[in-house]
């Protein structure tokens, strides 16, 4: 018999329960406590990043409802908080020493709360979880030590997503290099309609796209030994020249334009590539296309370029992991509604709720056909097919990552918090300023950055 993605070993899920003290008679006394004591019903807090209201309300109705009538002592607040705000909002938290019992966490925040003791390992849960099964590119993202401190909720990815008539009409193929990229937008900047957009905001333009590029050209963020930044290396000067170079296909004042314009953008003919897209683009696709090219023949993700001094391109893995505090008023509680939260027929019913975009972490799920039998699913089957094979193909790195180590590097949460890089990307996209000037004010800063929070390894 096929084991579930949580796996059903009663002796896994006893171990598991044991050793983060809800073992099972202590859990019975736990839930029954509170009534019999006549104590206030508490509030297990739960954060997390998924603001799709029928994402939100899947979580309600599946694994909260079950934890509520587990453990009647407690009621589960969730808040669905964006990348922007559950950020400061967590970090203000923190400070304050009341951080919520469970959260996610970006993978490039994880080291930096790790090297300052904010979190719990969660070896028993990955455990209980099946840590073979869980995949490769998710598994240790947040290992240290020989200890897990995170497990990822669900895997996305980063595309650009394009008008695959048009390129076929061209007779053009999907881009390989910086190059070719160029000559599609060329060619499609025709008719009043642009190549393609990027949204304006600084998270994107500071810190996904320019680790994409570093990643998809043989570049990094720092020094692997010394941690000294490369903001001004031969990579990054490259994907600086590209960038300017695109930026005459897409539409003036871009800058000054959100993510959600650029897929509306595309959705209604004004640009023919959206640069930032991921399986959620299908939504907008579906509402505001003509009905007539509400399809994969005419919409189609696209896998990113690679530079001059790259072998292949690298599109970012979107999937934030959760987290428990050492601060966390209830971890035990935190763990059990983990548990509850990868049981099979919730945690398929939460990929569900945004189908492609939430791919199960679960390798024996991802090609499971009672996932595969969604009607979303089946209907763009060609954009599963783009995540399976990236993921195969090792053409995704988590978001703001431009090599697989730097998950270990504790300060590009601040990196992503300062404004160094998107100050030179705009610089240079939008003033067109010389790539090799920014680049060497953004070195300048970016070493000031890492002498101030005490990183510097260089002489």
């Amino acid at each position: 018999m096929t084991r579930s993605a949580l796996g059903t070993s009663v002796v896994s899920r006893r171990r598991f329960l044991t050793t983060t003290g809800v073992a099972a008679a202590g859990a019975t006394l736990l839930a029954r406590a509170p009534a019999a004591l006549g104590q206030q019903v508490r509030e297990l807090n739960v954060w997390h990043t998924e603001v799709e209201p029928q994402t939100v309300k899947t979580i309600q109705d599946t694994s909260i409802a079950e934890f509520e009538r587990k453990f009647p002592g407690f009621k589960v607040k969730q808040q669905a908080l964006g990348w922007g705000d559950l950020n400061t909002k967590l970090l203000a938290s923190l400070a304050a020493g009341s951080p919520p019992d469970l959260t996610h966490l970006n993978p490039f925040m994880t080291a930096s709360l790790y090297v300052k003791n904010l979190l719990r390992p969660m070896d028993e849960l990955i455990r209980a979880l099946g840590e073979s099964d869980i995949h490769e590119a998710t598994l240790k993202l947040q290992y240290f030590d020989g200890k897990y401190y995170g497990v990822t909720h669900a895997m996305g990815a980063t595309y650009f997503a394009e008008r695959r008539d048009l390129r076929e009409k061209k007779g053009l193929k999907p881009p390989e290099t910086y190059d070719d990229m160029l000559q599609l937008a060329a060619a499609l900047t025709e008719g009043g309609r642009y190549a393609l957009q990027m949204p304006g905001e600084k998270l994107y333009m500071g810190f996904v796209h320019p680790a994409e590029w570093l990643a998809g050209n043989g570049g990094a963020w720092v020094d692997a030994r010394t941690w000294r930044p490369q903001l001004n290396g031969k990579a990054m000067l490259e994907a600086l020249d590209y960038a300017q170079k695109l930026n005459k296909f897409m539409p003036g004042g871009w800058s000054g334009q959100k993510y959600l314009d650029t897929l509306a953008a595309l959705a209604t003919d004004k640009i023919a590539m959206a640069h930032l897209s991921g399986a959620r683009t299908i939504g907008y696709i579906e509402r505001y296309a003509p009905e007539t090219m509400r399809d994969p023949e005419h919409f189609q993700p696209m896998l990113r370029p690679h530079g001059p001094s790259g072998q292949k391109g690298v599109s970012a893995l979107d999937g934030e992991n959760w987290a428990v505090f050492t601060q966390s008023k209830y971890p035990n509680e935190a763990f059990e509604f983990l548990r509850l939260f990868y049981k099979k027929e919730h945690y398929m019913a939460y990929c569900h709720s945004v189908p492609i975009h939430l791919t199960p972490i679960f390798k024996s799920m991802i090609n499971d056909p009672e996932y595969l039998s969604h009607p979303r699913i089946k209907k763009w089957k060609s954009w599963h097919d783009v995540m399976v094979n990236g993921l195969r193909t090792n053409r995704f790195l988590p978001i703001g990552f431009s090599r697989p180590e730097d998950n270990r590097l504790p300060f590009l949460a601040e990196l992503d918090g300062s404004s160094i890089v998107a100050d030179m990307v705009v610089e240079v996209m939008v003033s067109g300023k010389p790539p090799k000037a920014e680049a060497d004010r953004a070195q300048r800063r970016a070493e000031e950055l890492l002498t101030q929070l005490g990183h510097k390894r260089w002489s």
